[in-house]
């Protein structure tokens, strides 16, 4: 059985109220999806010059579309509201 990909939009860092972590981020996933089959996903982000950065999914986050990501390196502001890849399992 092949791996499923879905798209996602990179939305914001995840926040508290006097501290923004750049590890994580929240990601609107495209389309209907079970969120709770997603956990452990991998997620790659690339950007035009080919660097990338992988992580994957650690959490639900809202009541909606919405999964938090943990990125493997600090990931940079420059990227928000950009496309990413997540491969289901």
């Amino acid at each position: 059985m092949a791996k499923k990909e879905l798209k996602g939009i990179i939305t914001s860092f995840r926040r508290g109220l006097n501290v923004t972590d750049t590890y994580v981020t929240i990601v609107e996933v495209e389309g209907e999806v079970e969120r709770d089959a997603l956990m452990g996903a991998k997620v790659l982000w690339k950007r035009e010059d080919e660097f990338q950065i992988q992580g994957r999914v650690i959490s639900r986050h809202g009541n909606g579309r919405a999964v938090l990501v943990r990125w493997k390196k600090g990931f940079p502001p420059q990227g928000l509201g950009s496309p990413v890849t997540i491969r289901a399992k």
